[in-house]
C-alpha cells in the first residue's frame, strides 16, 4: 500500500507542471508515463499512466465508454492536443490532464480497490479483501491528500459551505473516511455485508463532490459568457466535463439516469460551444434522481457561495 500511495505525489509533481506557462505537455507526459515517486524494488516506478491504461478493472468506465483504457484515451488525447482535444488551447487540455488523472482515474480505482475488497470478502480471501481496503484509501488521499480527490472534495466543501467543524475538511471526506475505517474493520472481523455498505457510503461522498463540481463549472460557464470571455468559458466547460466523467460510467451502467446523462453531456461535451446547452439550473434539476437514489439531501450539497 506504501507504493500505492506514492503514486499521488506523482500528481503533485505533474500539477506543478501544468501550472506553468507555457505548459510542457512533454514533461508532464514524461512523468504520467514512466513516474517518478512510486519506486518498486526492482527499480522501475509504478505509475498513473499504467494504471489509468490497464485493462479488466473493476471500475465501470471500459465497460460504459465501450473500449479498454477508457481513462487513458482521455488523458493521453488531452496530453497530445488529439481526439475530443485536437485544436483546443493548452488551458482546455490542461483540464482534461490534471481533471483526468487526479479525478477520473483516481476515483475509478478508489473504486476497483473497494469492489475488489468486496468480491474477495465474498470468497472468503479475508487478508486479500483487507488489502484491496486499504490501497483504495491509498488512491484517494495517498500521501499528498491535497493532489488527490480528498483535496479536490475539500475545495467544493469550500465552495459549497459544507466543511466540518475545522473549517477546513469536507464533510464528504469526513464521511468518505468514517465509512473507509468502517469498511475496513468490518472485513477485518469476517463481515462481507457490512464492507459493502461502507463501500456504497463511500460513493455517497463521492456524488456529493462531483455533483458540487458539476454544478460549480456550470456556474463558472455561465458568468464567463456573461462576460463575453469564450476562452474562459471553453477551459471551464472543458473542467466540467472531465469532472463529470468521474459519475458519468457508474450512473450509466445503473441503466437508471439517462435523462440525467443526456443533460450533462449536453452542457459539456465539447463538440458543444459553452452555453449552447442547459443551463446551471437544470444541471441540478438533472441530478435529483442520483440524489434520490443515494439519498443526499439539500444539505448535504450545500450552496454555492
Amino acid at each position: 500500500m506504501d507504493n500505492h500511495r506514492l503514486l499521488v505525489l506523482d500528481m503533485c509533481d505533474m500539477n506543478e507542471l501544468l501550472g506553468a506557462s507555457p505548459i510542457d505537455f512533454d514533461a508532464v507526459a514524461d512523468i504520467y508515463n514512466n513516474g517518478k515517486n512510486a519506486e518498486k524494488s526492482d527499480g522501475s516506478f509504478r505509475t498513473l499512466g499504467g494504471f489509468a491504461s490497464a485493462e479488466g478493472k473493476k471500475h465501470a468506465h471500459d465497460t460504459y465508454y465501450g473500449s479498454p483504457g477508457s481513462l487513458d484515451a482521455f488523458i493521453t488525447s488531452a496530453l497530445e492536443g488529439t481526439g475530443m482535444f485536437a485544436g483546443e488551447s493548452d488551458g482546455v487540455r490542461k483540464q482534461g490532464v490534471q481533471k483526468g488523472m487526479q479525478n477520473q482515474a483516481l476515483i475509478a480505482y478508489v473504486t476497483h480497490e473497494l469492489n475488489s475488497a468486496v468480491a474477495k470478502a465474498g470468497d472468503g480471501n479475508w487478508a486479500g479483501a483487507v488489502h484491496n481496503w486499504d490501497e483504495g484509501w491509498a488512491f484517494y488521499h495517498g500521501a499528498n491528500g491535497g493532489c488527490g480527490p480528498y483535496g479536490t472534495a475539500n475545495k467544493r466543501g469550500g465552495n459549497f459551505g459544507t466543511l466540518g467543524s475545522d473549517g477546513e475538511t469536507a464533510k464528504a471526506n469526513e464521511a468518505i473516511l468514517s465509512a473507509m475505517i468502517a469498511g475496513r474493520d468490518a472485513l477485518l472481523r469476517g463481515n462481507a455485508s457490512g464492507a459493502e455498505a461502507a463501500a456504497s457510503l463511500v460513493t455517497r461522498g463521492v456524488v456529493i463532490t462531483y455533483s458540487q463540481a458539476v454544478m460549480r463549472y456550470a456556474v463558472k460557464v455561465e458568468a464567463d459568457l456573461a462576460k463575453g470571455d469564450m476562452d474562459k468559458a471553453r477551459i471551464h466547460q472543458a473542467e466540467g466535463l472531465a469532472f463529470w466523467r468521474v459519475l458519468e460510467p457508474e450512473l450509466g451502467v445503473l441503466g437508471m439516469f439517462a435523462e440525467t446523462i443526456e443533460t450533462l453531456n449536453s452542457a459539456y461535451e465539447l463538440e458543444n460551444e459553452p452555453g449552447s446547452g442547459p443551463s446551471s439550473d437544470d444541471i441540478r434539476t438533472a441530478l435529483y434522481p442520483v440524489w434520490g437514489l443515494l439519498e443526499i439531501g439539500r444539505d448535504d450539497i450545500g450552496s454555492l457561495q
